[in-house]
């Protein structure tokens, strides 16, 4: 199957997919209003930095090493299973001798806490290692399959709970964190009948394992990193911002990653065939191709937020997000900056060079933390906005800064689409 053809059929299915978790994302929002679905979403934020600590983020491994077909999947998936267990095991004890020094507060219970926790840990987790392993196969319309299937189902589940004489927030909420672990658990079922892993019950061998762990190493500073680059700033607003605030800023944040579904798409396809081993200035060629057609529909969303967004947003999520207009303007930069991003690190991770998104994220970081620390008190929301995007920039400049290194290329080539481009686009969308 081509780029081209991979990268259709990923928008397709990876694009229903996130269709259907904005869907449930507006549901939560409008039915919680700000200030509540405000610290849903922080939770979860929370449990994602906490995944990535312990989970060591080896899916990354796992990727790199069942792209290049140099350990068999079926071992892989074993040894998903197997480190899931581990990690949901761990983050259990963890959280029991934590509320065993603190006691239960009237926000949220130890039970209730675990319960949380342990389903979307356990799910990602899942998630992450068995998307992964379909995207090595270049199988993207099973696992979003079922994915979209799951979230429609909750979509049309929980809001019978709604609006009933007895509607009971506390379990739409805990609908809401089991659909995780049963997203997770479902995948990885379909990935093992489909692949017949039952046939090869064996973990990777010692020294494939070594690979694994060395190379979840190199990526988890650069994960860790880049999750503080584009979450840190959650930290800052829910010390210094109000309740209401902070769901304003945190909705933002995940309309912005909304955003960045396309490039998320794209860089999945990008990782595993530049890994693979295809040729590194066509894969330059396709980098900044899809860099022009990303500039042209950014600078479109812009004029269009401007002059619609101050109603739309109210309109959509509900009155009390009433915030967002001006910091999700003042963020559209940035997240430019992070789509491209997204596929400057998926090559460089390809090609084994997972430093430059290091020191591409730490100098991003560095400025956002400065950035937060002096301006979010005096100027609240907006100043959150601009410093994030000043940061994405820097960390994108110097990714770029990398690539331009290896490639004689000009940033100018990010601004001017051409007839080809569009050639290109019109290909790849009819495929």
């Amino acid at each position: 199957m081509s780029f081209q053809k991979q990268i259709a059929q990923s928008l397709v299915w990876r694009g229903l997919y996130f269709a259907s978790i904005l869907l449930m994302n507006i549901f939560l929002s409008r039915y919680f209003e700000a200030e509540n679905a405000g610290w849903i979403f922080y939770l979860c934020n929370n449990f994602s930095f906490l995944l990535i600590l312990v989970g060591l983020t080896i899916e990354n491994g796992v990727n790199y090493y069942a792209s290049r077909n140099e350990i068999n999947r079926n071992h892989l998936a074993w040894f998903a299973l197997v480190w899931t267990v581990m990690v949901a095991g761990i983050v259990f004890i963890g959280l029991w001798f934590y509320f065993g020094r603190y006691k239960d507060t009237s926000f949220l219970t130890r039970s209730q806490y675990l319960y949380y926790a342990i389903c979307y840990i356990t799910g990602i987790q899942l998630t992450n290692f068995f998307t992964v392993l379909f995207y090595s196969k270049k199988n993207f319309f099973l696992p979003n399959f079922i994915m979209v299937l799951l979230n429609l189902s909750v979509i049309l589940l929980i809001p019978k709970q709604v609006g009933t004489i007895h509607t009971d927030s506390a379990l739409i909420i805990k609908y809401y964190f089991a659909f995780f672990i049963i997203t997770g658990g479902c995948l990885a079922l379909a990935f093992i009948i489909k692949n017949k892993s039952w046939q090869s019950k064996a973990l990777p061998k010692f020294e494939q394992l070594q690979w694994l762990v060395k190379y979840a190493f190199m990526a988890l500073a650069a994960n860790i990193i880049f999750f503080l680059v584009y979450r840190v700033d959650y930290w800052f607003v829910q010390r210094l911002c109000t309740a209401d605030e902070l769901g304003n800023y945190i909705q933002v944040s995940k309309l912005a990653q909304m955003l960045l579904i396309i490039p998320t798409i794209i860089s999945s396809v990008v990782f595993p065939h530049t890994a693979g081993g295809m040729h590194r200035t066509e894969m330059k060629d396709n980098i900044l191709r899809i860099g022009r057609i990303t500039t042209v529909l950014y600078a479109a969303l812009f004029v269009v937020v401007f002059l619609v967004g101050k109603w739309v947003f109210p309109f959509v999520f509900g009155q009390s997000y009433n915030l967002m207009y001006t910091p999700f303007l003042l963020l559209i930069p940035g997240v430019w900056a992070l789509s491209n991003l997204f596929i400057l690190s998926a090559y460089f991770g390809g090609i084994n060079q997972v430093r430059v998104n290091i020191n591409g994220a730490a100098l991003g970081l560095v400025v956002i933390l400065a950035g937060d620390f002096l301006f979010i008190r005096l100027f609240g929301l907006p100043a959150a906005a601009i410093v994030s995007s000043i940061g994405y920039l820097v960390n994108f400049g110097y990714s770029f800064y990398n690539m331009k290194r290896e490639h004689a290329i000009s940033i100018s080539e990010y601004w001017m689409i051409n007839k080809d481009d569009i050639k290109w686009l019109r290909a790849t969308l009819q495929r």
